[in-house]
């Protein structure tokens, strides 16, 4: 698969409200609460291509001496053909350019493939918010995850 990779764009609330909800239909995020994300002080993303077709995103937020990851998302018909390798890794890259010493994240407990992801690029746990996410009338618990960033650490 040729994947570009490319930050996020001006104005991209609404185009990103529809890959949203097309990566998680339980709890889309419509374009409003995007356009608050995007402003919130420090905020950033990468959006992947394929040919003319956005089918990855990923929003952080560098939080001074941390960076956060608020969302990432791959379409389903590209999950694990290293779409969210390449934005995790472009995450990544900027930290380390930036001389962010880690970054954090919350990963639903019963999403065993963003789990591998995460483990193969560094992350650990180093915490758990029980009952966080709402799987219709079922909750999951969320792990914060947090990578030390190195110079290997975009070698994911």
């Amino acid at each position: 698969m040729s994947l570009r990779i490319i930050p996020i764009w001006a104005g991209s609330a609404v185009p990103l409200a529809l890959l949203h909800s097309a990566c998680f239909p339980e709890e889309p995020w419509d374009a409003p609460a995007l356009d608050r994300v995007l402003a919130l002080s420090g905020g950033f993303g990468f959006c992947a291509w394929q040919a003319d077709l956005p089918v990855g995103f990923v929003l952080a937020r560098d939080l001074g001496g941390e960076c956060e990851i608020l969302t990432l998302g791959v379409m389903p018909a590209c999950r694990r053909r290293g779409v969210g390798r390449a934005l995790l890794c472009a995450i990544l890259d900027r930290a380390r350019r930036q001389s962010i010493p880690s970054i954090v994240l919350e990963v639903a407990a019963d999403n065993a493939a963003a789990r591998r992801l995460y483990n193969t690029a560094g992350f650990v746990a180093v915490g758990r918010r029980p009952r966080y996410y709402r799987r219709g009338e079922e909750t999951v618990d969320a792990l914060l995850l947090r990578c030390r960033i190195t110079s290997q650490s975009a070698d994911v």
